[in-house]
């Protein structure tokens, strides 16, 4: 049986499969310059639907990349929204860890084409040094996997700069 690519709502959020990905990325952070222009996409209050992907289920666990580096505790701002939890937490990455997150997920896969925008989603050279630094964290991973030459090789013809 396929794994289904989304959660339909919040039950299986932890601190373990926390939400990332798109909806993470577009998840309206507060005091955040990135994301947050696509959030109904995801969390629909009137439809009473999330549609959301969980690390460890729908996106690999990456904590072996990155530890819970961006990983965020979100149950007030998601409660503020209409999104309870019933007495647990709901964590989310911020917008660099769920970046890192899609560029693990597509470096680990055959595919050639990464999804994550890097000059749309993080318009700034701050924004983007921040994932970058995120990303540098999850290298020796990414190199004992054999999956580091892929990761530079889109850097350089996203960025059009040199990667260390």
């Amino acid at each position: 049986m396929t794994q289904p690519l989304f959660d339909f709502d919040l039950k299986r959020v932890s601190r373990t499969h926390y939400i990332t990905g798109k909806a993470a990325i577009n998840f309206p952070h507060a005091g955040s310059t990135t994301g947050g222009w696509h959030f109904l996409s995801y969390f629909d209050r009137e439809a009473g639907a999330a549609k959301v992907s969980l690390a460890g289920i729908h996106y690999p666990d990456t904590t072996v990349f990155f530890d819970h580096a961006g990983v965020i505790d979100v149950t007030e701002q998601l409660a503020k929204l209409g999104w309870f939890a019933e007495g647990r937490r709901l964590f989310m990455a911020d917008h660099y860890r769920a970046a890192a997150d899609m560029v693990v997920k597509w470096a680990l896969s055959e595919s050639r084409h990464c999804n994550v925008e890097v000059a749309e989603w993080f318009p700034t050279e701050m924004d983007r040094q921040r994932l970058l630094d995120l990303l540098d964290i999850g290298r020796p991973k990414l190199c004992v996997l054999r999956r580091q030459e892929k990761v530079d090789a889109w850097l350089l013809k996203t960025l059009e700069v040199p990667i260390h």
